[in-house]
């Protein structure tokens, strides 16, 4: 084997990258193969992901998971970059209430359940609040990625696209307040409401700001573009990509204000900074920009979630030793139901309480289960908050496993939902790509 040539435990630059390109075809082929049998080609990147991420660790070269942590990065502000893309304001002016209140009642359902359960059984009241916070977060690359695959459209992917923007926010800031509070019991301080508030409410802010400025930026480098210019899509390709690199680095640098130093969100950032070109730039820009986006995501997607299964493999395997495994277990268990119920059920009553289309309190539930940078990368700073307790590798272990259970399950919750919405109303959940396969379908115009 290629990686033996190495000396044990360390890997090389070129190996890395040898890596990455067995890693993407492999990926590629495994996931047409898994769409012949009707699953998501996510979960197929993500099983082979998991299987690399076992050969590696096998093969001595467990210290290769911090190598990936930059390629995740990267994956996840191109993917909220795409998310900010769709959310265009016109398009949800008149849904925006009903956005509102379908994301706070789910988020609220997913993060109170959570907590209740592992309080009732495991885990002291400031852990058990810190998880529950995690719950919350929703991965939207599986989403992102399927509705486009199937071309859906209607109320449940108008309702699934702007919802993360506003469930981000939800997320930051009762992560925020939970883990300031969790780190206080853990030390033996006491902290000011003041305090607590303050960092959270600086993370969106700023995101938002500097999202705005780069959006922006990137608005007015297109604008000058001709559309008979030759070389307007490399132009565009480059400043987009710039766009975004500059969003990621900037969020995972943070900066310091009056002697404060704020943490930015790579995840807020990134879409904020698609949110404002699209709603700035012509219908045309957005176009132009989303297509060329498309093309060049493919790659990069493909290796995230490759990337992100293997990763955990590792991660998991590298702190398990640390900790018992009946309360791993029963804390992964206890936080994969409750969130279940929490986002089935907070979906139903919000989009009751919204007034919502009947095919959106049926099965946006389902669309939410994915979960994976979002609450990985706030259970990473959450283990380095909580420096010297076990309580931050168990968080760690347990978003984890639940990013194992919905990354091979949420794709098919997703694709479940789409099906049933388009088979009990087609109007109000069109799938394009199934009027495409049969000639006596109902076609869009």
């Amino acid at each position: 084997m290629f990686i033996l040539a190495a000396e044990a435990g360390s890997v090389t630059l070129y190996q890395m990258l040898l890596l990455l390109s067995i890693t993407m075809i492999l990926g590629l082929f495994a996931g047409r193969f898994f769409e012949r049998l009707r699953v998501p080609n996510l979960t197929a990147y993500i099983i082979i992901g998991l299987v690399f991420g076992g050969i590696l660790f096998f093969a001595g070269f467990g210290d290769i998971v911090h190598a990936f942590d930059i390629i995740i990065n990267i994956g996840i502000g191109f993917i909220s970059f795409s998310i900010g893309l769709e959310l265009n304001f016109k398009k949800i002016k008149t849904r925006t209430k009903e956005v509102v209140i379908i994301t706070v009642f789910q988020a609220l359902f997913a993060f109170v359940l959570v907590f209740i359960g592992l309080y009732l059984f495991v885990l002291p009241l400031h852990i058990a609040l810190l998880i529950g916070s995690l719950a919350i977060a929703t991965e939207p690359g599986p989403i992102l990625l399927i509705t486009k695959k199937m071309q859906s459209t209607g109320p449940l992917t108008d309702t699934l696209v702007p919802l993360h923007g506003v469930e981000d926010s939800i997320t930051i800031m009762i992560f925020g307040i939970a883990l300031s509070y969790a780190t206080s019991v853990e030390s033996g301080t006491q902290m000011g409401i003041i305090q607590i508030l303050t960092g959270p409410i600086l993370e969106i802010v700023f995101s938002l700001l500097i999202g705005l400025v780069i959006g922006y930026v990137l608005v007015r480098i297109i604008r000058y573009l001709k559309y008979e210019d030759v070389e307007k899509d490399v132009v565009i390709l480059i400043s987009t990509i710039v766009a975004i690199l500059t969003s990621i680095a900037i969020a995972h640098i943070g900066f310091e204000i009056f002697h404060i130093h704020v943490h930015l969100s790579p995840i807020l950032l990134p879409m904020a900074t698609g949110i404002f070109f699209s709603n700035m730039s012509t219908n045309l820009a957005k176009h132009e920009t989303e297509r060329i986006m498309d093309l060049f995501s493919a790659p990069i997607l493909i290796i995230f979630f490759t990337a992100l299964g293997a990763e955990i493999i590792l991660l998991i395997a590298e702190s398990i030793e640390t900790l018992s495994l009946v309360l791993i277990l029963t804390s992964s268990a206890i936080y994969v139901g409750m969130r279940f119920i929490g986002k089935i059920t907070g979906s139903m009553l919000g989009g009751r309480l919204a007034k919502s289309n009947v095919t959106v309190r049926r099965y946006l539930g389902f669309c939410l289960l994915p979960q994976a940078q979002a609450a990985i990368g706030l259970a990473f700073y959450a283990r380095s908050g909580l420096a010297g307790s076990t309580y931050g590798t168990l968080i760690l272990i347990v978003i984890m496993t639940s990013t194992i259970v919905n990354g091979l399950v949420g794709p098919l919750g997703v694709r479940h939902a789409l099906l049933k919405c388009h088979g009990f109303d087609g109007n109000a959940c069109n799938i394009l790509y199934l009027s495409n396969k049969d000639p006596q379908a109902h076609t869009m115009h």
